[in-house]
């Protein structure tokens, strides 16, 4: 006897996914189209509207809540279920990423800096680029065709596009790079050294000031071009793409336009009676915000240029020590407790990746000194009893080992073979610890299904790893 029924067909579910990727951009200046707020108040509670956090400063309820009561006013999540989301900082003046200033100061190598063409000649250019752009090429052959091309672009002393002077790039402070342009020049001992007509001109440019300072001749050979982080991203902007293919980035993504703000939970606000302790990342979010509204404030009124500058350079410190606090020179000692940026979150053995990722605290587990043993099989490894006590083996009551687990039951936690906690099965599932409960009664009423979580015994089978965990 055969039956037919005439069920709908399924119809089968075609993805035309892409079979290769056309292009991914990073980049830091991303962030202000991903940040779901701008930060522009200092201030962070509101006292009277009950302390709740300003609307655009470092503690806004969009960034998410580190309280478990609260909710993130953007996914409207609780904090078990919100991961928080990126702010923004816009800083009314670039400042240096400090953790890519040796990679600046290589871009600035490479490029003139007048008209920001590559200091290679059109064909030196054009066989760098075939070379860039042969087939199956690794990463370690693009950083070697790379190095050469800072080598022989530090060699050039006039620019083959413009004819301008490039000389060296100096590094004469913690976060500060100047140029000196006429560094070939200097060096030269010859007794009938003609200035060039740029040098001349550049000496020129201090008559006012040698007019009111005298004493100002004597240190003009040491003059430089000051490389402020305005004119290099202004250089890197000016790049093509064709020499950014070249220089194998974009380097204008190593100057700060915007600077992340992170989600709040990551820098929780510890509360106490009528005030609160804040992260060291929120206070210093707070500083470099109101260091940006003084500045805005000063180019509005037309401020002096010196008051500017060094506002500035205060801004570019803080930036710093928001990204890294471990830089020499950055933090005047005697000047309040040591900042931790987001550097020191991530690295070291406390970091995220060594202390939360790598080696987070697991249950079930434990660590102990191992030796050898003659008396052991090959296949075992002893442990101390201490060891066994604390490490446990949730095993299911069942008619074959009921009398076993009683008997571990009796034992407790402090005598081995003993348990540790026994998991009912009945009455919705509950936890009884056997450290504050009854063992006998436990004991006569443990039924089949139950899970006790006994000491470990001989052959019981364990994962065992030996010290230290070496990884990359």
């Amino acid at each position: 006897m055969s039956c037919s029924t005439d069920l709908p067909v399924k119809q089968q579910l075609v993805d035309k996914v892409p079979k290769r990727f056309k292009s991914i951009k990073f980049g830091l200046q991303q962030l202000y189209f991903f940040a779901v707020v701008e930060i522009s108040d200092r201030l962070l509670y509101d006292i009277e509207n009950s302390r709740s956090p300003y609307a655009h400063g470092p503690l806004d309820t969009r960034l998410g809540t580190s309280n478990k009561l609260g909710r993130c006013a953007t996914c409207h999540e609780t904090l078990q279920h919100c991961n928080g989301h990126f702010g923004c900082v816009k800083l009314p003046l670039p400042a240096f990423n400090v953790g890519y200033l040796r990679f600046t100061v290589t871009m600035l190598q490479n490029i003139c800096k007048t008209c920001s063409r590559v200091l290679l000649s059109d064909h030196e250019g054009q066989t760098f680029l075939k070379e860039l752009r042969r087939p199956h090429l690794d990463n370690l052959g693009r950083s070697k065709i790379c190095k050469t091309i800072n080598e022989q672009c530090r060699k050039a002393k006039i620019c083959p596009h413009c004819a301008s002077f490039n000389g060296q790039i100096r590094k004469t402070g913690v976060l500060k790079l100047t140029h000196d342009k006429f560094s070939s020049y200097k060096k030269s001992t010859s007794a009938k050294k003609v200035p060039p007509a740029a040098k001349i001109e550049f000496d020129e440019s201090f008559f006012t000031a040698r007019n009111d300072n005298p004493d100002l001749d004597k240190h003009l050979n040491k003059a430089m071009e000051d490389l402020n982080p305005l004119r290099v991203l202004g250089l890197f902007q000016r790049i093509r793409p064709v020499d950014c293919e070249l220089l194998g980035i974009k380097p204008q993504m190593f100057i700060w336009q915007y600077l992340p703000a992170p989600p709040v939970c990551i820098r929780p606000s510890i509360s106490q009676d009528n005030a609160s302790n804040e992260d060291d990342l929120t206070t210093k979010l707070a500083d470099i915000v109101w260091v940006s509204a003084m500045i805005r404030s000063s180019l509005q009124k037309g401020s002096p240029i010196q008051t500017i500058m060094e506002q500035w350079e205060y801004l570019q410190t803080q930036v710093a020590i928001y990204v890294n606090s471990e830089i020499p020179g950055l933090q005047q000692p005697g000047f309040g407790k040591s900042v931790r940026g987001i550097c020191q979150r991530l690295k070291g053995k406390q970091g995220r990746f060594r202390g939360n990722l790598s080696g987070k605290r697991v249950d079930f587990s434990g660590r102990t000194v191992i030796s050898p043993d003659p008396n052991l099989s090959i296949e075992e490894v002893a442990v101390p009893e201490l060891v066994a006590k604390n490490l446990t083996y949730p095993e299911r009551a069942q008619r074959q080992n009921i009398e076993k687990l009683r008997r571990c039951i009796r034992n407790g936690p402090d005598v081995w073979p003993g348990a540790q906690y026994v998991l009912k099965m009945r009455d919705g599932g509950y936890k009884i610890s056997l450290k504050f409960a009854d063992t006998e009664l436990v004991a006569d009423n443990l039924c089949m299904g139950d899970v006790v979580e006994r000491h470990i015994e001989d052959a019981d089978i364990i994962l065992f790893n030996r010290q230290p965990s070496l990884h990359k």
